[in-house]
């Protein structure tokens, strides 16, 4: 059965270091695509920034209340 699975890893200055162990078996013949990042963290899941800002604002009582500057748009 053929398929591709995709392994991370880093350049140490001499050769490519996986950063996860591969399941092969011994002796398998494989290719190596090497597709540099331009951030390490590029893959990474993001932090959802939901509720970041919860409690640092506060809405006034009136904030629903019609502007008086826009009395002619109205009628």
């Amino acid at each position: 059965m053929k398929y591709m699975t995709s392994i991370k890893g880093h350049f140490d200055g001499t050769s490519v270091v996986l950063d996860e162990p591969a399941t092969l078996a011994l002796g398998q013949a494989v290719r190596v695509i090497v597709d540099p990042t331009v951030d390490a963290n590029a893959d990474a899941p993001r932090k959802s920034l939901r509720g970041i800002a919860k409690g640092m604002f506060e809405m006034r009582d009136d904030f629903d209340d019609p502007l008086d500057e826009f009395v002619e748009y109205r009628r």
